[in-house]
Parts: C-alpha cells; structure tokens; sequence
C-alpha cells in the first residue's frame, strides 16, 4: 500500500503537520513578544508557516521511506515489528537530512548551506527518534510488568573460544548486526516471548477500549428512545 493510501499514514502526516504548525505558531510568538517585533501576528504566521512547510515534507517523506522498508520486509519475510525500529530511524534521520539540505538550499542557494542544515536536521531528526523509540520502549516494558510478565530476553550461547578462524568469520557473517550494540542502545530486535507479549497487551488494551465503545453506544441509544 502506498503512503497516501495507507490511512494511518495519513493521520500521522496530518497531525504531526498540525502539531508542528502549532508549535511554530507558539514559538514565533513568544520570540516576537520576548523580541518586541512588530507586527506580532506577522512574525506568529510566518513561523508558523515555515514549521508546517518543514513539518509537511518531514513527515511526507519519512512516511514514503518507511513504506519502502516494510515492503522489503515482505519481499524477505520479516515481520516489521522485527525491524521496526531500525527501519524508523533510518527513514526518520534521511527525512530530516532530505528536507534540512532542500530548505537550507532555497533559503540560501549555496551548497555549503545545504551541507550544513542536511547534517543539522539529520542529526536533531536522529536524536528525537532515539528518545522516542528509548520512552515507547520504557512503555511496552512498563505494560509488560505490569500485566505480570516477564522482560528477560533469550540470550545466546557464548561461542567456542576452540573454533577455527573460518567458523568465527562464518558465525560473524550469520550475527544480526543490531546485536552488536549495547544494552543500553533504544535501537534493538524484540524476541518472540517480547513480541507475543506486546501484542496481547496491546489486544488487552483493545478489547477494553472496545467495551468503552460499546458502554457508550449503548448509553445513546438509551437516550435518544
């Protein structure tokens, strides 16, 4: 399915655009009133303009590489809770490093400003995806304990010091390189345990906004006879 025709992707390009807006508006005013610009409302309008505009080709594009890379997940038949979180932070630092270079160079038609805003909102695109991947798994850890399960992942075995050269290269080869980084690193794979206990809690939280639905609808109907 395509970006546009995905609804979801939709709502988070709608939404994050309007929460940008928003935002900007908010922080155009409070530099023109700290600033004394005059007029106000032209200095909140036009700020906020620029963070829809940033916001909107931000989110577009991010949405149109994430799509990208769950279609290679097909294609391998992974699932994308596997590789979902690399696969955000890979679309979300190349949107903003896309829409950094393209702004900085229609602003101000240099390359060396493209250069620069590229790695600037790169970076600062990167560095809000990894806090926002580190506080949603601090989350699905929390719901975790919660519902009384357990959040210790399979480990490995640890390799045989005794094997030849070439089987450690193969074994080097075979390892997922996200295992590789440390503990403490946001960006990892769930297991399987982790996996299926993510989705009942988030089939829990379903089925009990479902009822919530339900008690509700029912209570108009109530009403209105």
């Amino acid at each position: 399915m395509s970006t546009f025709g995905d609804p979801a992707a939709r709502r988070r390009v709608l939404w994050g655009t309007l929460g940008l807006g928003g935002l900007g508006a908010a922080i155009g005013l409070n530099i023109a009133i700290l600033k004394n610009l005059q007029p106000i409302a032209r200095h909140t309008l036009t700020m906020s303009a620029n963070w829809t505009i940033y916001g909107l080709f931000f989110l577009t594009t991010r949405e149109m590489l994430l799509a990208e890379q769950y279609g290679k997940n097909r294609d391998l038949r992974l699932q994308v809770s596997q590789t979902r979180d690399a696969d955000k932070m890979f679309s979300s630092t190349m949107a903003g490093m896309l829409t950094g270079g393209m702004l900085a160079l229609v602003v101000r038609r240099t390359r060396r400003a493209a250069v620069s805003g590229a790695l600037f909102f790169g970076a600062i695109s990167a560095v809000g995806q990894l806090t926002y991947t580190a506080l949603n798994h601090r989350r699905q850890q929390w719901i975790i304990r919660k519902m009384g399960y357990s959040t210790t992942a399979e480990t490995e075995p640890k390799p045989d010091e005794s094997m030849s050269l070439a089987a450690r290269l193969r074994r080097a080869v075979s390892v997922d390189p996200i295992t590789w980084l440390p503990a403490w690193f946001p960006v990892r794979r769930i297991s399987s345990p982790e996996y299926r206990s993510i989705l009942q809690a988030r089939q829990e939280e379903l089925t009990f906004e479902m009822r919530g639905l339900r008690e509700t609808i029912a209570s108009m109907d109530q009403r209105e006879q």
